[in-house]
């Protein structure tokens, strides 16, 4: 039995238990043992379910003899660092519960599961060890580690010559046969008819708490209202599945439109919406969903805006006009809380630039990039793609060049353990 032992760094690394319930879903649990080390908030708000994996919450207090007991009661042949970046700033104590030379010592291979970024590149742009290169200027501290494992998407998976540098295929090549299986089963859990179109909307988590922080809750009820009243334009019947909105909320439903809120991302869930969803929304320009969605051949649109106020109060933005439902919504959120109006394209971040031109996103990440309150191209943009018009079709001959880019050359996660597993010891 091989046993590995992934590290969840920080204490805000959301993104890095989605991608990380991908790889072990790849891995046989009969002959691989995994445990994961994850800190209150993520392990809180993240539950994964159904697979042959122990997790250890790293309560209030944990440290390094908690960390030492862990290692010597596991005894793990692999470490798989998640979100390593946390640990190199000059931050690294108010976002991790985990120490850097936590890490000096183990026998155990250490690897680093990164979907940020290739920051680690020598002179010949090939991938790297120890030398980090943030904002161009050297980190604080060192990160000493044996392998990088790219995630492939949203990285390109190109050939290398770097023997310490693993690709790892970011796909359940099991989707599309597993999605007419529990489609049903879904359906029946949701409470909705056979022809009720299911489209799914996640606000991340990471992005919320920054925004209840910043006293912008009235955001999240304003983007759903937003959306049902576009649907309500369209003919179908459809379930808006609401997930990581922060509460109070009810289900509820409106004409043609049922509402479904889940306060948590249920790893178990959102895998089976993710198979039988027919639109994914979110907020945010990296969110995992994107390319998970995509993956499985659902087409995804990531919610920005480019309203705002001017000095005098006076609505900005680069559409023509609002319509009577929207401008009494706005001029609600203007009086009540006018600091949440402001242009994004990843809320709750302050978009400063001119509005993007471009709508398909696919260098990193796949989706439609759509201005939330644009009311006559955000409803055409949600209806082309789930009656399969033009966009839909752009998107479906896009997606086949993003699979050949990001995943020819990649290793599905039991081929990377099983290469981890034979390397040598460390600290010999």
């Amino acid at each position: 039995m091989i046993k590995v032992l992934f590290v969840i760094a920080g204490d805000f690394s959301f993104d890095e238990m989605i991608y990380l319930d991908a790889f072990i879903n790849q891995l046989p649990g009969t002959s691989i043992e995994s445990k994961i080390l994850s800190p209150q908030l993520p392990l809180t708000h993240v539950n994964i379910k159904n697979r042959n994996v122990d997790i250890a919450a790293a309560k209030p207090g944990f440290g390094p003899e908690e960390w030492q007991e862990l290692i010597q009661e596991f005894e793990p042949q692999i470490v798989i660092l998640c979100d390593p970046y946390v640990l190199l700033g000059p931050e690294a104590e108010e976002l991790s519960y985990i120490d850097i030379h936590w890490l000096d010592g183990l026998r155990s291979v250490v690897g680093v599961l990164d979907f940020h970024a290739n920051l680690l590149k020598t002179a010949d742009d090939q991938l790297a060890l120890k030398e980090y290169v943030l904002s161009q200027t050297p980190p604080p501290y060192v990160l000493d580690y044996d392998y990088l494992i790219k995630v492939c998407p949203p990285h390109n998976a190109i050939p290398t010559q770097n023997a310490k540098v693993l690709q790892w295929g970011c796909q359940d090549p099991m989707a599309s046969l597993s999605s007419y299986t529990i489609r049903d089963e879904v359906r029946t859990q949701l409470s909705c008819k056979p022809e009720t179109r299911i489209i799914t909307m996640v606000f991340p988590m990471e992005n919320s708490f920054q925004a209840l922080e910043k006293g912008l809750f009235s955001h999240f009820p304003l983007v759903v209202e937003t959306l049902i009243y576009y649907l309500n334009q369209l003919e179908e019947e459809y379930l808006l599945a609401i997930i990581n909105m922060p509460p109070p909320f009810n289900d509820f439903d409106f004409d043609n439109v049922q509402i479904r809120f889940f306060p948590t991302l249920d790893m178990h869930l959102l895998s089976d919406l993710l198979k039988t969803t027919e639109l994914f929304i979110t907020e945010s320009l990296t969110y995992p969903g994107h390319i998970l969605s995509a993956l499985r051949d659902i087409p995804g649109i990531s919610l920005g805006s480019s309203l705002g106020l001017d000095a005098e109060g006076n609505y900005t933005h680069h559409f023509e006009e609002l319509s009577p439902f929207l401008q009494l919504k706005l001029d609600s959120q203007r009086q009540e809380n006018p600091e949440s109006l402001f242009p994004y394209i990843s809320f709750p971040s302050h978009f400063k630039h001119a509005w993007l031109q471009t709508d398909l996103f696919q260098e990193r990440y796949l989706y439609f990039l759509t201005d939330l309150f644009n009311e006559s191209k955000t409803t055409a943009l949600i209806d082309d793609l789930l009656s399969e018009g033009p966009r839909y079709q752009e998107f479906r001959t896009t997606l086949s060049d993003y699979r050949q880019r990001k995943l020819e050359l990649t290793q599905d996660a039991e081929s990377i353990i099983r290469h981890l597993v034979t390397a040598p010891p460390r600290n010999l």
